[in-house]
């Protein structure tokens, strides 16, 4: 199945995982954070809601074998959330404000960087979840 003809599924998860987030199965969940990456990369994450589940999407890219991407956002945390990663994209971004704007951008470069260049592994990993999972399915 494509990611396209997955796309009512994703939907439906997209709904419930904004609506009732801890009735997402652990394979839906996976999905639910783990998209949201591969179209917006890893700075999206904290500039939206993404980064309000930043513990979980850690454990989901463990869980599909992404470590290097696991370590890119635990330093990224460790950095600018030393107190852990604040809920909501305002609080992010005061956070963010604490640090000098040339050291920032050039870590986001860094950082999407080599995102970037593994993405399309991760999307594809993914897609391989969706499909053993049954996840597309209507």
């Amino acid at each position: 199945m494509t990611r396209e003809e997955a796309q009512p599924a994703w939907e439906r998860i997209v709904n419930l995982g904004f609506s009732d987030y801890n009735k997402l199965t652990r394979e839906q969940r996976v999905w639910f954070n783990v998209e949201p990456l591969t179209t917006g990369g890893l700075w999206d994450h904290y500039m939206n809601h993404g980064a309000d589940k930043n513990l979980d999407t850690i454990e989901d890219l463990e869980y599909l074998g992404f470590h290097s991407i696991v370590n890119q956002l635990n330093e990224f945390n460790r950095i600018y959330f030393p107190s852990g990663v604040p809920q909501g994209p305002n609080a992010r971004q005061a956070q963010f404000e604490k640090f000098p704007e040339e050291q920032l951008q050039k870590h986001i470069e860094e950082m999407d960087d080599k995102f970037w260049g593994i993405c399309s592994y991760l999307e594809n990993t993914l897609l391989e979840h969706i499909n053993k999972a049954e996840l597309g399915i209507e």
